[in-house]
């Protein structure tokens, strides 16, 4: 009896291991949302056009435009929020660049804190030279954001008008969106 015992129990340990160790089959969609092959997803994902997400679940990648133009809907809140966010008079005749940070990830969740503060600096310097622009550095969620609240002037989304407006999606590192 024993013997019988232990063969089912061996049968069955062996088949959750087997499933455990079962590979999930990667699924690659394209910017609308279409199933595609690997393939075809690193040849479209090569030209840097697009950006790889996550998709819907562990096993999803979808690709994503990298830059998107269109019209703002409710810019009289955009600014509203904005200005009272930040103390800030905004001037309609400039551009205004949002540097937008959706929380912490592999890519932006490292590095020297100095290094980091000045290529902030350098951007917003840039910006400024081409363009005369406003900059608003603006959060969705603060963690990995501490060490550098005191070196620029962080905004949090709280009402999630920035996300709704321009980032749909979690892109990797940062984001930014220039508005005129």
């Amino acid at each position: 009896m024993k013997k019988i015992m232990l063969f089912f129990f061996s049968i069955l340990l062996l088949t959750f291991a087997t499933n455990a160790q079962e590979v999930q089959k990667i699924r690659y969609f394209d910017v609308t949302n279409k199933e595609i092959s690997k393939s075809i997803f690193e040849e479209k994902r090569a030209t840097n056009a697009v950006l790889d997400i996550p998709g819907d679940s562990s096993n999803h990648h979808k690709l994503i435009n990298r830059e998107e133009q269109g019209k703002i809907n409710d810019r009289a809140k955009l600014i509203s929020f904005l200005e009272s966010a930040s103390g800030k008079k905004i001037n309609s005749l400039k551009q205004i660049v949002i540097i937008y940070y959706p929380g912490s990830d592999p890519c932006n969740s490292t590095g020297n804190i100095d290094f980091i503060i000045s290529t902030y600096k350098e951007i917003e310097k840039g910006v400024n030279k081409i363009a005369k622009a406003t900059t608003f550095y603006v959060y969705k969620d603060i963690k990995g954001l501490e060490r550098y609240k005191n070196a620029i002037p962080w905004i949090k989304d709280s009402e999630q008008i920035v996300e709704k407006l321009f980032f749909k999606y979690h892109y990797p590192c940062s984001s930014f969106t220039v508005i005129s």
